[in-house]
C-alpha cells in the first residue's frame, strides 16, 4: 500500500483576511483551516495510508471527517503552539516511514519548511494544498479539490512528475509594500492538466501601456459607485493617475467619485460598505490567479454582494499571453462557481483580450 505523509499548518492564511500580508510569526489559528483540509479530504484519496501528525497538525482533521481513511500518527505536534520545528520534525519522521508523496496545508512559508525537512531526500515528491496568503510556488495545487484529485492522479501512476520552484519573500518587506521575491529551492512536485498552479512570473511592462489602461478605466469610473482596487503594480498604475500616492503596491484600497476612501482595507472594512460596488484587478503574471491569492481581504461574504460583471480585470498583454486560464480560489467553491466563466480584460485603451477561468 502507497503511504502519503500529510501535515497541516494551522496557523497558515492567518494574516489574509486582516491585510497583515503573511502569517509568518504570527501564531493565531485559521479559522478557514479547518474548511480548506476537509475539502481536500472528502475528495482524497482511500487506498493509501495516511502518515499525519498529532492533534491540529493533522490527526484532528481526520477524526472531524468522519470518513474512513487508514491512517497512522507519528510522535509530533501535540504541543499548544506549533511551530516550523514541527513542520521539519513531522517531515523527516515521514521520510523514516517510507512515504511516496508529502502532502502540506500551507503557503509559501511551509513550503520552505517541508523542504527543510526533506533534505537529503529531494526524490519524494511534495504537494501543497494552498492555505497560505502567499502562494508564489510552484508546488500548489490550484483549488482543495484539484489537490485531491492530483493526489489520486499520482497513486495511479497518472500525474508526472515535474520540477517545481518553491518561492517566498520577505514579509516585512512584503508588509511595506517592496515586493521582492526570492527563488529558495527547487524540488520535485507532481502535475497532471491545469491542476496545478505554476509559480508567479515578475514581468516589466512598458508605461505606455499601463497609461492606455489607466486611462480607459478612470474615463469609465462612475459616480456614487465603490471601487475596491486590489494589488498590484497595473492597478496601482490607475490609483497614481487619481493622484493617489499614500498606498502601498499590496494593499487594497477603496476609492468613490475618484477620491481614496480608505487604503489598505481589510475584509471587515470592505465588509461595511454599503451600495453598488465594483473591483478592480489584475491577475497574477503566470498563476492566473485573480482572487484567493494575495489579495484574501476580497472574502466570499463580500463576493456574495456582487455579479461577475461587477468585476474589472486588467493587464497587459504581456503579462496576458503567460497566462493559460483564470483561476479563482476564494475559500467558498459556489461563490468560484459563480464567477467563473469568461472575463474580457483591459488591455488597453478599449482594448480587450478574452480569457476563461480553468475550470
Amino acid at each position: 500500500m502507497q503511504r502519503i505523509g500529510f501535515l497541516v499548518n494551522p496557523y497558515a492564511g492567518s494574516g489574509g483576511r486582516i491585510g497583515n500580508k503573511g502569517s509568518d510569526d504570527l501564531h493565531v489559528e485559521n479559522p478557514e483551516i479547518r474548511d480548506r483540509v476537509l475539502r481536500f479530504l472528502k475528495n482524497a484519496p482511500f487506498e493509501a495510508e495516511y502518515i499525519i501528525p498529532k492533534f491540529k497538525m493533522g490527526e484532528l482533521y481526520f477524526k472531524k471527517s468522519n470518513l474512513t481513511f487508514k491512517y497512522s500518527t507519528i510522535d509530533v505536534g501535540d504541543s499548544a503552539i506549533t511551530t516550523r520545528n514541527d513542520t521539519i520534525l513531522s517531515v523527516r519522521e515521514f521520510i523514516r516511514n517510507n512515504v511516496d508523496i508529502i502532502v502540506f496545508v500551507g503557503g509559501d512559508g511551509t513550503a520552505r519548511d517541508v523542504y527543510e525537512g526533506l533534505k537529503g531526500n529531494e526524490k519524494i515528491p511534495i504537494l501543497g494544498i494552498p492555505a497560505g496568503v502567499k502562494m508564489h510556488s510552484g508546488v500548489f495545487a490550484s483549488t482543495p479539490e484539484a489537490g485531491a484529485l492530483l493526489l489520486s492522479k499520482f497513486l495511479k501512476g497518472e500525474a508526472k512528475i515535474v520540477e517545481g520552484e518553491i518561492l517566498d519573500v520577505d514579509e516585512e518587506e512584503y508588509r511595506k509594500g517592496r515586493y521582492v521575491v526570492k527563488l529558495y529551492y527547487i524540488t520535485l512536485t507532481v502535475a497532471s492538466d491545469n491542476l496545478l498552479a505554476p509559480s508567479k512570473d515578475e514581468i516589466s511592462y512598458e508605461e505606455a501601456e499601463l497609461e492606455e489602461i489607466a486611462d480607459y478605466v478612470i474615463e469609465n469610473l462612475k459616480n456614487d459607485i465603490f471601487y475596491i482596487l486590489g494589488p498590484g503594480s497595473t492597478v496601482k498604475y490607475i490609483e497614481k493617475k487619481l493622484g493617489i500616492y499614500n498606498t502601498n503596491f499590496l494593499s487594497v484600497d477603496i476609492v468613490k467619485n475618484k477620491q481614496l476612501i480608505k487604503s489598505n482595507a481589510n475584509y471587515f472594512d470592505l465588509l461595511d460598505l454599503t451600495g453598488e460596488l465594483k473591483i478592480i484587478l489584475t491577475p497574477i503574471g503566470k498563476q492566473g490567479f485573480i482572487l484567493g491569492r494575495g489579495n484574501q481581504e476580497i472574502g466570499p461574504k463580500l463576493l456574495q454582494k456582487i455579479n461577475k460583471t461587477d468585476i474589472i480585470i486588467i493587464s497587459p498583454l504581456k503579462k496576458v499571453y503567460t497566462i493559460d486560464c483564470l483561476r479563482i480560489d476564494t475559500g467558498d467553491k459556489f461563490i468560484d462557481e459563480k464567477l467563473s466563466g469568461i472575463y474580457n480584460i483591459i488591455v488597453g485603451y478599449n482594448k480587450f483580450y478574452a480569457i476563461k477561468t480553468c475550470y
